[in-house]
């Protein structure tokens, strides 16, 4: 099983970033736009069990994936769990830490790659390299609405 963590420091009580999280239009605003996230189902705000359905473009192929909202225990940790699309497992917990004024913001993904032909192509260190780019992409933006944390 792979593992991709990053953090991220925001200027932001703990709760408000967390609520910022539970709502599926934010993941579209913090998310690069070349992959195409679009949410075919999914409620205005997560909870405990509640599935998202949504699109996204990876390596030139649109892909349709399900999560599910496995944990949610507010404000310090929620985790989502494929359970329909490319990975043999994908499991993403978001933990939520308070440093003194702001906020560490830990994204956590175990995951293991597509078997068959798929995962010949998309390889663990290719998993691991998008996922670099997009939190990346991902924190910076949520740096830019609540504040650099540091």
């Amino acid at each position: 099983m792979a593992l991709f963590e990053r953090s991220v420091a925001v200027s932001s009580p703990v709760q408000e970033a967390f609520d910022f999280l539970l709502r599926p239009a934010n993941i579209i605003t913090i998310s690069p736009p070349e992959i195409g996230l679009s949410f075919v189902s999914a409620p205005e705000v997560v909870s405990l069990g509640s599935v998202m359905e949504f699109k996204v473009l990876a390596r030139g192929q649109v892909q349709h994936i399900s999560h599910e909202i496995t944990r949610l225990e507010s404000p310090d940790v929620f985790t989502e769990r494929q359970i329909k699309g490319p990975f043999k497992s994908w499991e993403h917990e978001h933990r939520f830490e308070t440093d003194g004024e702001s906020v560490v913001i830990i994204d956590r993904i175990s995951f293991e790659p597509p078997s068959g032909l798929l995962g010949l192509l998309v390889t663990e260190a290719k998993i691991l390299e998008s996922l670099d780019d997009g939190f990346s992409h991902r924190h910076e933006q949520l740096q830019q609405i609540f504040g650099n944390g540091s």
